[in-house]
């Protein structure tokens, strides 16, 4: 029992991702927009996203704000922006240069912070790119941009602008953030769980 019992949590750590470091790499090219979004799965905090901007790009991720008070993105490697949404796809805040020089900031216990833990949408452009929905506009204000313009009512749809033709690597640093777990890791889990309590039973009888 002991080594199905090793089996088990053996196979749960190695679904869970191979991220469970705190760093996840982009894979492939990650979407724009929440549909089509790179879920950053595996376990455990999430500290760094690496990634290539192409020209023009927008990468999104999905990630889970676990701390909210606690939550921040830093960007630096070349001329970023950075914006966050909700689950739903609405703006929460962003930011072109907060961060010293052209770094991007969105800064812990900002006014606008997220104020809830769960999913959202991290967003990375070139300057100018900015996100736009139904309405107009989402965010307004520079370089600190937050969730006032004419579209910050419906969720993110499309991106315009970004003329500057900029791109290369670039690295995000985090707080208050973790993976989302893979639903192979949820599942596997749950069947690890059960089957130990299944042969423990089994061993009183």
């Amino acid at each position: 029992m002991k080594k199905l019992i090793a089996i088990c949590c053996i196979l749960t750590v190695a679904i869970a991702g191979s991220n469970a470091l705190g760093a996840w790499t982009e894979v492939g090219d990650a979407g724009d927009l929440p549909g089509t979004a790179q879920v950053v799965t595996g376990s455990g905090t999430l500290d760094t996203i690496f990634g290539v901007m192409n020209d023009p790009d927008v990468d999104m991720y999905q990630i889970y704000v676990s701390d909210p008070a606690g939550f921040s993105a830093y960007a630096t490697g070349f001329d970023p922006q950075l914006f966050l949404f909700d689950q739903s796809g609405l703006g929460v805040y962003g930011d072109d240069d907060s961060g010293g020089g052209l770094n991007a900031l969105l800064p812990a216990g900002n006014t606008y912070s997220p104020t809830t833990p769960g999913i959202y949408y991290l967003a990375i452009s070139e300057f100018n790119l900015d996100p736009f929905s139904a309405g107009g506009a989402i965010f307004s204000g520079y370089p600190a941009a937050t969730p006032t313009g004419p579209g910050s009512g419906s969720p993110v749809s499309s991106w315009s602008g970004g003329t500057w033709h900029v791109g290369g690597d670039y690295t995000i640093e985090l707080t208050g953030a973790k993976y989302i777990p893979a639903p192979g890791a949820i599942l596997l889990g749950s069947i690890g769980v059960g089957l130990v309590g299944w042969l423990r039973r089994r061993r009183t009888l």
